[in-house]
This record gives structure tokens, sequence and C-alpha cells, in this order.
């Protein structure tokens, strides 16, 4: 007997598109921007000593764990403020900043048939969007698919925090067994979901292992024949 659903929702980086290419590109022409403009050379030190600026900031400000845009601005006004006597010339310039960041970072490329399947999907069931991240699907150019958009700053949380499946749950009326989730995700989206009591749908385009102590979820590897599978595993 196939598992009845009556809405479906999705993660987005790295279940639509590849995000890693994308971010460090956008931190590559940021970095440049900010340089330049300040006619100086910038000690944006290693990955790890990024990685523990962002610690740092989070433990100041523990909002900034789920606000990746305030994260990102108080990122770049450590590494700029030593350039500014004034505090509302270094916010402007951090905003500026930030907003080319934001701007390359929608620059996505997405998989190949992405666009069918969600047409597809979203003319037989309402689709919705649970992200940690914060894509601008509007200008990416797939908002018309999805009836609901909750980012981690909505929910004050990160998946796999229960509160952005709670929030779908409420959205879309339904119980949580009747929302199939898709992400990319071992542990924020699959093992999340799953214990929110949604059914997990792994996009696992990487071969990747399971190797979770739960149970292997179904898994799609492409987005080709992605709506075909659904309808046969699932009831609408």
């Amino acid at each position: 007997m196939r598992t009845k659903i009556k809405a479906i929702t999705f993660d987005l980086d790295d279940t639509f598109w590849d995000i890693g290419p994308v971010i460090i590109n956008a931190e590559i022409k940021t970095r440049e921007w900010i340089e330049s403009r300040l006619d100086e050379e910038i000690a944006w030190g290693d990955y790890e000593s990024f990685m523990l600026l962002r610690e740092e900031l989070i433990k100041k400000n523990e909002s900034l764990a789920y606000d990746l845009g305030a994260l990102r601005r108080e990122s770049i006004k450590h590494h700029v403020k030593h350039a500014f006597s004034n505090e509302s010339q270094l916010n402007n310039f951090v905003e500026l900043a930030f907003e080319i960041f934001f701007n390359l970072r929608q620059q996505v490329t997405l998989y190949p048939h992405v666009k069918d399947f969600l047409a597809a999907a979203s003319a037989k069931l309402p689709l919705g969007i649970l992200t940690n991240g914060n894509a601008d699907v509007k200008k990416i150019g797939i908002d018309k698919f999805f009836k609901c958009h909750f980012t981690s700053l909505d929910v004050k949380s990160n998946k796999p925090s229960s509160k952005h499946f709670k929030k779908a749950v409420e959205f879309f009326d339904v119980l949580p067994e009747e929302i199939l989730h898709v992400g990319d995700d071992k542990i924020a989206d699959i093992s999340g979901c799953i214990r929110a009591g949604l059914n997990p749908l792994w996009f696992n385009n990487k071969s990747n292992e399971w190797g979770l102590d739960l149970e292997e979820p179904p898994q799609i590897s492409s987005w080709k024949n992605a709506m075909e599978y659904i309808e046969q595993k699932y009831e609408f």
C-alpha cells in the first residue's frame, strides 16, 4: 500500500543546485570589491580562521546562528572596521559589500530537469521550501512553483530542529506523515524530517553512503525521473 501525501517540501542548496562553487565565487568577488574600494589588501585568513570567526560571532550573539545575512554582515564588518572612524559610513560600506555577496550568491545553476520536475509536481501537489540558507527563489526564477518558503530566520532555528517541519505542517494544515520532505543533507533534512514525523526522500546525487542509525530512506540521484518515482511510491 502506497503512503498518501498531500504536500511536498524541499531543501534548496545542494538539492536543486550545487552551492559550493557559487559561495566560493561570491566570496572571492566580494573580497576583491572590498579591497579595491579600500585600496588595501585584507588579511582574510584561511578557511579555518573564517569558521572560527563565525563561531566567535555566534557566541557573542546567538541569533547569528540562524540569521545568515546578519552573520555575513558581522563577518565583513570584522575585517573592514579598522578602515572607518565613522560608524554610519562603516555600516553603509558593509551593506554595499553584503549586497554584492548576496546577489552573487543567487547566481546558481539548477541541476538538470529541476524546472521540469517542479512544473510537474506543482501541478499535482502544493510545494514548499524549508531551508537553512537564504537563497532568493524569486531571483533564481523558481518562486512560482511554491506555496510557502520558510527559512531559519523565519523559525529562529536550523534544521534538523523540528521547527521548520512543524511550520510546514501548520501551513499546509495536514498531518506530519502527509508531507514528503526532499533534501540532500542526511542530518538536517532526512534525520530531521524523520524525527518530526514527515516522510523522507533523500536527494543523493553524489552516491553517498547512508551510515546513520536510522532506516535508510528512499532516495533519488537526479531530477530526470523524480516525478515518476514519487508517483509510483506515493498516493496523492
